[in-house]
């Protein structure tokens, strides 16, 4: 009897493990479709050091001459999309390239593009263990040029400080909770070594999107619609007419 009730405690145990499991893992769901493009044509930078030795990074350099930024989804498969971007310069040159991003583990050279769309706040961003710390700090709505929405932020910061030492870097991403999409990036980055200070931002926002357009009707439709409304009240105004007793 004993042996049977140790056996069934087990089982319930294990069964109730398992719900828990299920319960708290997050299912990964793509956003977004083929075809769907995302354009970002708000880009800030800046840098500043009094280092006579300090030199700006590449990367700032390209970014602080890039007019905008433009991403096409080429291809989803399974929880894999393909990005294809176009990065034009204020010179009037162009720069394609192509990558993809696995929005359940983070794999591929386009992370942080994308994400599982719908996530919650303490949700992480990917499921691998690199990302096991990049959690969803909260789901808020901001505006965008097409509306509000709502947005799930994360707020990573990094700071170190020693003896004529002190490092500060900040990273807030913002992705648009039902399409999973970046649409804002911010980073802030500090380093002081003696009386040497040296800092940079750069900014990142999206300003245009297909699948945030609301599709107008077509002309004829509105046309159609317009025949339908006045046609209906016309007859309800005749029914009401016939209806009246005459006195």
């Amino acid at each position: 009897m004993n042996k049977k009730i140790i056996l069934l405690t087990l089982v319930l145990v294990f069964l109730l493990s398992a719900m828990v499991v299920t319960s708290s893992a997050q299912p990964r769901i793509v956003g977004v479709s083929e075809g769907d493009w995302f354009k970002y044509g708000e880009i800030t930078v800046s840098w500043s050091s009094n280092d006579p030795n300090a030199t700006v990074p590449d990367h700032l350099n390209e970014s602080n001459e890039t007019e905008w930024l433009y991403g096409v989804v080429a291809d989803v498969y399974g929880t894999n999309i393909t990005i294809q971007t176009v990065a034009h310069y204020r010179n009037g040159t162009e720069k394609t390239e192509s990558g993809y991003v696995d929005i359940d583990t983070g794999d591929g050279n386009m992370t942080i593009w994308a994400i599982s769309a719908n996530l919650e706040a303490n949700d992480t961003v990917y499921t691998s263990v690199d990302y096991s710390t990049w959690r969803i700090n909260e789901t808020i709505v901001r505006t965008y040029p097409d509306g509000v929405r709502d947005t799930n932020h994360l707020n990573m910061t990094v700071e170190q400080s020693e003896t004529d030492y002190y490092y500060y870097n900040s990273m807030r991403f913002y992705w648009d909770k039902p399409t999973g999409i970046i649409v804002e990036v911010y980073y802030d980055w500090i380093n002081q070594t003696g009386d040497y200070l040296t800092t940079w931002s750069m900014l990142f926002r999206i300003t245009e999107s297909n699948i945030w357009v609301v599709p107008e009707f077509p002309t004829l439709t509105s046309i159609l619609l317009i025949f339908i409304v006045v046609t209906t009240a016309i007859l309800i105004y005749k029914r009401r007419i016939l209806k009246t007793p005459i006195h």
